[in-house]
């Protein structure tokens, strides 16, 4: 794969757009449990907020609860109410905004607490990446946040590119437990043709991956550490039915490619 945006093909364009919009939405619902300020706000007004791109699946954000009780989540495909949708005018252009650049995006308002919506958006998506440095979070909230972009990105490109569809029909399908004591528990799921993100470990898996450590668990989601190297040298372990945890390491290796694609300003 090509290193900056301008030579991805089309197919390529579409998928990094699809893991842009996923993997967005889910470190801003990690991140508002994690930073006050985030969540008191969060806490005011229910709302849903939705990002699409044309081809691109909508993707919505759900606000649930009030005051230290409410809930920031990412929302299974076609369910929750949405408020506000933030409609990218082209694939390029969610990227390019998505990445820190400057790019057009019309705010659709579709019900009440619409300006609660992209309130919480734009306070969120400023705030996240300073959450992501070192120093900013301790190691197992920083950890936390990396995990789950990187697992969310995961099942955005198993899901859409098709370079991957041989590769996804032959990994079996059940529940992979991802866990790191002290920092994170979430999951994977594969069934039929699809990945989904789960934000909780599934109580009885077909496979554990488990990281050491938060310093282990960093250093591979945020790309300085290949999983084979942790594995031999026990900072990650695996149980349970492997196939299925291989072929997901095969996919992560993909999404790496695509997260190293530059884009210019």
């Amino acid at each position: 794969m090509q290193k900056v945006l301008t030579a991805l093909t089309k197919d390529e364009i579409a998928v990094l757009a699809r893991i842009k919009i996923e993997v967005t939405l889910g470190l801003l619902a990690l991140a508002s449990g994690l930073d006050l300020g985030l969540k008191a706000m969060a806490g005011k007004r229910a709302f849903g907020l939705g990002l699409s791109a044309p081809g691109v699946p909508l993707c919505r954000l759900v606000q649930e609860g009030r005051d230290g009780r409410a809930e920031v989540k990412v929302a299974p495909k076609g369910e929750g109410r949405l408020s506000l949708v933030l409609r990218f005018p082209s694939q390029l252009a969610a990227i390019r905004l998505l990445s820190g650049a400057k790019a057009a995006v019309l705010p659709i308002p579709r019900g009440g607490g619409a300006g609660a919506a992209l309130g919480f958006f734009r306070a969120a998506a400023a705030k996240a990446p300073g959450l992501l440095k070192p120093g900013a979070l301790s190691p197992g909230a920083r950890a936390r946040l990396l995990a789950g972009a990187a697992l969310s990105g995961l099942c955005a490109v198993g899901n859409s590119d098709k370079v991957l569809a041989e590769r996804m029909h032959h990994i079996p399908s059940g529940k992979v437990a991802v866990v790191c004591p002290g920092a994170f528990a979430f999951g994977v799921e594969k069934s039929g043709g699809e990945l989904r993100f789960c934000p909780e470990a599934p109580e009885a898996p077909n496979a554990r991956l488990e990281f050491r450590d938060a310093e282990t668990a960093i250093g591979v989601f945020a790309g300085g550490r290949p999983a084979i190297l942790a594995l031999a040298d026990g900072g990650v372990s695996i149980r349970g039915y492997l196939p299925l945890i291989q072929g997901l390491f095969a996919i992560l290796d993909r999404l790496g490619e695509y997260m190293a694609v530059k884009v210019e300003e």
